[in-house]
């Protein structure tokens, strides 16, 4: 790997160290350490096994990714508030509805799909094409408007894609 590759994959590497660290729920000395290996495995392999170079195929910017986690810590939080108010009433209405996304891309959607699961009280629990069907729990509308905000947060990852 050369000061090229590094130049090039620093941010989705570190990115890759994130998500696994995310993925341990601690940050350890042990998960910290391991982390920066796996991620540069994780996107050697890739880049490999899709016969692309990741970096190019998928650009991130640092400021729409800080975007995107800012949108995703805040409708964590307000879902976790709404949960809140869900476990103390002990009144809970489990609802589905289909979300009908505007985003064509098959990453996109997929990271679109992961984002709700992570928002508490909703889950995707399908998806055919570019609609999502989720399952909330609460407030149905919020869990619609939380969907949106969350497309847009993706979107803007790629661009507007």
């Amino acid at each position: 790997m050369t000061r090229a590759w590094w130049t090039r994959n620093i941010f989705i590497v570190a990115l890759l160290a994130a998500a696994w660290m995310v993925m341990n729920e601690s940050v350890h000395l042990l998960v910290l350490i391991t982390a920066v290996p796996i991620a540069v495995i994780a996107l050697i392999l890739t880049n490999r096994t899709l016969h692309i170079d990741y970096a190019q195929a998928f650009s991130l910017s640092p400021l729409s990714a800080l975007r995107y986690i800012g949108v995703l810590l805040r409708e964590i939080a307000i879902g976790a508030v709404g949960m809140v108010k869900v476990i103390v009433t002990g009144q809970s209405h489990t609802q589905y509805f289909e979300f009908h996304s505007s985003l064509t891309d098959e990453t996109l959607l997929f990271l679109l799909s992961n984002t709700i699961i992570l928002t508490p009280g909703s889950v995707a629990v399908g998806r055919a094409g570019s609609t999502i069907t989720v399952m909330a729990v609460g407030d149905l509308e919020a869990a619609y408007a939380s969907c949106r905000k969350l497309e847009r947060s993706v979107a803007a990852l790629a661009g507007g894609a």
